[in-house]
C-alpha cells in the first residue's frame, strides 16, 4: 500500500453532486461514500493488467466501519473478479485493467490507450468542484509518470475539457499547447478564446508522479481545476485539467531519495489557501520540508519564495498531511488543503512517527506508531498518512508482515489524532443529549463568546464574536466598521464582475492576526469592487426555514412586470436536493448550515462546519437553536 486519502464530502455545484448517476456514487454504501478512505495498491488483485509491461496497481476504496462486527477489514487478494455490490466493506474503485483505459471516454486522446491507475503512488480529491486525481509512477522512479483524474466509476473522466488528455497526463505528450486570449462571458467567444503556444513555462511529467496536491481554480478565469504534482527527478509540474501540464520547479528542487536506488513510496504534499499560498512538500533526501510560496500572473502560479523547515526530529519524511483540512469553502475544499490556521502532520518513514507542526516549522507533538502485540513498527515502514475530515483520526497506510494476518503484506491503520496536550478522545460528547433549554441557553453563551486564537479565531476574521456585529444579541450594528465589505474584480475592458479565486468569500476579513497582533486587513490586490453590506437582523430569520419549497417554487413565475426569478436548488448537509434559502445567493438550504458557513466567514472558524465533531458542531447547533427562538416579538428583549 502507498498513498491514502478519505473522500470527504463533494460540494454541490460541481461535477459529481449535479450528475444523478454519480451522486449515487458518493452514498455511505458506495465506492465514494464520504467517511470511506481510498488507499492505493500496486496489485491489480486477481485482474489481468492492461499493459504487462507497467507496474500493475488499483484504488481500493475501504469502509472503516467494516461489517460492524469490530473485526479488521481483509482486502480480498482476488477482489477484482468477485462481484462489487454497494455495502461491501472493501470494493474496487479502479485498476490497472482494460476496462479503466482513457479511450473508453476519449479515444481520440493522445493517451487514449493509458489507464487511470498504473503503479499509484499519490491520491488528492477535490472536493470543491471536481474529482479524484490520481498521482502514478508506471516504471518507478524511471520513466514517465501520469496524473490522471476519475470519474466516479473508475475511469478516467468523460467529456473531457482537454482533448488532447483526456483524463490522462503523461510525460511529454499532454504539455500545454494553447493560451486563452481574454475572459469571455459568452459561448461563441469562449470558442474562439484559445491561440496556439508553447509551455507558458517548461516542465513534464518526465518521470514517475510521486505527489499531488489540488490548488483550486486556474487564475486565468477559466474556472478549470489545476493540480501540482512532484516527480521522481524532484521537479514539480502544475497540470490546468483543459489547458495540460506547466512546469512549476526545475528538476532537484526536491531531493526524493536518501541515496540511489533508495525509493521513498510517495512525496507528500499540502495546500494553504489563505490568508497566503503556500505549497508545503515532502523533501525526503534532503531531511526537510519545503515551503513554497505561490503567486499567479493571471495564467499560471510562480513560486515567489522557497523557505527550508528543518527539524532535529526528521527522519526521513515522506509525507504531509493537515492537522485540520480545509471541507468548508466550496473553492478549495479537499483533504490535501489546509484550512485556516492549520498545523501540519508530517510522515517520518525513517522511524515510523508522526510529528505534528505549525506552519512556521515549531514542532508541537510526536507520535510514535505502533501495533498491538508487535510494538513500535520501526523504520521504513511508514509510507503514507491522511487525516479524516472531521479531523479526529489519522490514517496511515505501512508495509511488511503483520501479526495475526499471515500472508498480508502491508495495512490501513486508523491512528487517533494528537496535538501538543495529547491524543484525541475518539468518542465525542453527544450533541443530543442536551435538552431544547440547554441548546438555547448555550447558544445564547456562545453567540456572545469572544473567540480567540485558541478557541477557533480565524487569521483572518471580521468580529470576534457574533454579538459584535449582531449586538442585543440579534440586531444590527450601524457601525460602519462592522459593515461587511463585499468583493470582487471589474474587468476594465469587458466590464465582467468576478468573484476573486483567493478569497474564502466574496466577503474579505476586516482584521488579520500576524505575529501575535490584529490589524487591518487590506483588500486584496484584485479588488477593484467594493461593496459594504450592514449585517441584518436576526430576528425572525429562522422562520424561512419553514416555508415549504413549494411555495418557493410557486412564486418563480412572471407576474406582468418583466421579472421572473428562478429557485437557486443546492445540496443541504444530510445529501438532500433542496431550494437555497440563506446567504449572499441563496446558497445555504438550512439556517444551521448559514451558522456554519458565518462562522467560519466572519470569525473565521472553519472548524465549525464540520459533522460529528463534539466541540465546534455543537457551537453551530447551540446558535441555531438559539436563533429559532429569536422571534420577531423578542426584538429588543434579552
Amino acid at each position: 500500500m502507498t498513498g491514502v486519502r478519505e473522500v470527504g464530502r463533494f460540494h454541490f455545484g460541481g461535477p459529481i453532486p449535479g450528475n444523478p448517476d454519480f451522486l449515487l456514487a458518493t452514498r455511505d454504501d458506495r465506492v465514494l461514500g464520504p467517511t470511506r478512505v481510498l488507499v492505493a495498491v500496486r496489485s491489480n488483485l486477481g485482474a489481468t493488467p492492461s499493459d504487462p509491461t507497467k507496474i500493475p496497481g488499483a484504488i481500493v476504496s475501504i469502509d472503516p466501519r467494516g461489517s460492524g462486527d469490530g473485526k479488521p477489514v481483509i482486502v480480498p487478494a482476488d477482489l477484482a473478479r468477485l462481484d462489487q455490490h454497494a455495502g461491501a466493506a472493501v470494493q474496487l474503485y479502479s485498476a490497472q485493467i482494460d476496462a479503466y483505459r482513457n479511450d473508453f471516454n476519449s479515444p481520440s486522446a493522445l493517451t487514449a490507450k493509458l489507464t487511470g491507475v498504473v503503479g499509484p503512488r499519490y491520491i488528492s480529491i477535490n472536493d470543491a468542484f471536481g474529482r479524484p486525481w490520481i498521482a502514478n509512477a508506471p516504471d518507478g522512479l524511471s520513466g514517465p509518470g501520469t496524473i490522471t483524474v476519475l470519474d466516479p466509476n473508475g475511469v478516467p473522466l468523460a467529456n473531457p475539457p482537454s482533448a488532447d488528455a483526456g483524463g490522462v497526463f503523461a510525460g511529454w505528450e499532454t504539455n500545454r499547447r494553447e493560451v486563452p486570449i481574454g475572459r469571455p462571458n459568452t459561448w461563441f467567444g469562449k470558442l474562439l478564446n484559445y491561440r496556439k503556444s508553447g509551455q507558458l513555462t517548461p516542465g513534464a511529467l518526465t518521470t514517475g508522479a510521486l505527489g499531488t496536491a489540488f490548488l483550486g481554480a486556474s487564475p486565468d478565469g477559466t474556472g478549470f481545476a489545476v493540480f501540482a504534482a512532484v516527480t521522481a527527478e524532484g521537479s514539480l509540474v502544475q497540470i490546468h485539467v483543459q489547458d495540460g501540464v506547466d512546469g512549476l520547479a526545475d528538476p532537484g528542487t526536491i531531493k526524493v531519495s536518501r541515496s540511489a536506488g533508495d525509493d521513498p513510496g510517495v512525496v507528500g504534499m499540502a495546500f494553504n489557501w489563505t490568508p497566503n499560498r503556500i505549497l508545503y512538500v515532502a523533501d525526503p533526501g534532503e531531511n526537510t520540508l519545503d515551503a513554497l510560496e505561490l503567486s499567479d500572473d493571471t495564467r499560471q502560479f510562480r513560486i515567489t519564495k522557497r523557505r527550508k523547515i528543518a527539524l532535529g526530529a526528521f527522519d526521513h519524511p515522506v509525507d504531509i498531511a493537515p492537522a485540520t483540512a480545509e471541507v468548508a469553502n466550496p473553492l478549495f475544499s479537499s483533504l490535501t488543503t489546509l484550512s485556516g490556521g492549520s498545523d501540519l502532520y508530517v510522515a517520518n518513514r525513517g522511524n515510523g512517527t508522526i510529528l505534528r507542526l505549525d506552519q512556521d516549522g515549531r514542532l508541537l507533538a510526536r507520535a510514535q506508531i505502533s501495533i498491538p502485540n508487535e510494538g513500535a513498527i520501526g523504520a521504513d515502514r511508514l509510507q503514507a498518512i491522511a487525516t479524516s475530515a472531521d479531523g479526529q483520526h489519522i490514517w496511515a497506510t505501512i508495509t511488511g508482515a503483520i501479526q495475526g494476518f499471515p500472508g498480508q503484506d502491508g495495512a490501513l491503520i486508523e491512528l487517533p489524532a494528537f496535538d501538543r496536550d495529547g491524543i484525541f478522545d475518539a468518542k465525542m460528547p453527544s450533541q443530543d443529549v442536551l435538552t431544547e433549554n440547554d441548546l438555547v441557553s448555550q447558544g445564547k453563551v456562545d453567540f456572545e463568546t469572544e473567540y480567540t486564537a485558541k478557541t477557533g479565531l480565524g487569521q483572518l476574521f471580521n468580529a470576534s464574536s457574533c454579538a459584535t456585529c449582531h449586538p442585543g444579541p440579534g440586531g444590527a450594528s450601524t457601525d460602519a466598521i462592522h459593515f461587511a465589505r463585499r468583493i470582487a474584480h471589474m474587468d476594465p475592458a469587458t466590464g465582467r464582475v468576478e468573484l476573486l479565486v483567493q478569497g474564502s468569500s466574496p466577503v474579505a476579513g476586516r482584521f488579520v492576526r500576524r505575529g501575535g497582533e490584529t490589524m487591518k486587513a487590506p483588500l486584496p490586490r484584485d479588488a477593484n469592487v467594493v461593496s459594504l453590506r450592514a449585517p441584518p437582523l436576526l430576528f425572525g430569520i429562522a422562520r424561512i426555514d419553514d416555508i415549504p419549497d413549494s411555495v418557493i417554487a410557486a412564486q418563480a413565475v412572471a407576474k406582468g412586470d418583466g421579472i421572473k426569478g428562478h429557485p437557486n436548488y443546492v445540496i443541504d448537509t444530510e445529501g438532500k436536493t433542496r431550494i437555497g434559502r440563506y446567504g449572499w445567493k441563496a446558497d445555504k438550504a438550512t439556517l444551521s448550515d448559514m451558522v456554519a458557513s458565518a462562522l467560519a466567514i466572519e470569525i473565521g472558524d472553519t472548524d465549525a462546519a464540520r459533522p460529528n465533531r463534539g466541540g465546534p458542531s455543537n457551537v453551530v447547533a447551540t446558535m441555531t437553536a438559539f436563533l429559532h427562538q429569536m422571534t420577531p416579538e423578542r426584538a429588543g428583549k434579552p
